[in-house]
């Protein structure tokens, strides 16, 4: 049977209902005397929150996004980490903010889950990550804005110039 004849059976179906067929049966509706056996799930102590840095891209004011501290974790040898404006409050410190996914992005234990719950569930914050990722996350305060700092290369430059210029004098 194509889609289309399907969705006309169903349509057909649906057409053929009556008033009637949308009250409750207050016998299917009652509730049973067993205990639900649903699983609540706590909130979360930690919470993710987006930060608020603006950027203009092209005459169009954008967030300024960083890279996932899981991605970078979980990338290949070929693949880049993603992107994201949101961090964890609770996580970072001071002005580094520790950025996270809350997009399921990444198959972890063949389970796929937010960059934000395998860091809180399955590494525990960053106290149970495993050796083979290796356990080198940095922390980086943003650069501040206005004058930028001078390299290595830059300073050397000048230092010689100046030399140079002793010399003549």
């Amino acid at each position: 049977m194509s889609r289309a004849a399907w969705m006309n059976v169903l349509h057909n179906q649906l057409l053929q209902l009556k008033p009637e067929d949308f009250e409750l049966d207050p016998i299917a509706t009652s509730q049973s005397s067993a205990p639900s056996r649903r699983k609540r799930r706590r909130p979360p102590q930690h919470i993710y929150k987006q930060y608020d840095d603006w950027v203009i891209v092209s005459g169009v004011q954008k967030r300024r996004q960083r890279a996932c501290k899981v991605c970078a974790l979980l990338r290949g040898e070929s693949k880049k980490s993603f992107q994201t404006t949101f961090y964890c409050e609770d996580c970072s410190s001071g002005g580094a903010k520790f950025f996270l996914c809350p997009k399921a992005r990444r198959a972890y234990n063949g389970i796929t889950k937010t960059c934000f719950q395998i860091w809180h569930e399955d590494f525990e914050c960053g106290k149970s990550i495993p050796e083979s990722l290796g356990n080198q996350v940095v922390f980086r305060r943003p650069a501040k804005f206005g004058t930028r700092q001078k390299t290595r290369r830059e300073l050397l430059r000048e230092e010689g110039t100046m030399l140079v210029t002793r010399a003549i004098l």
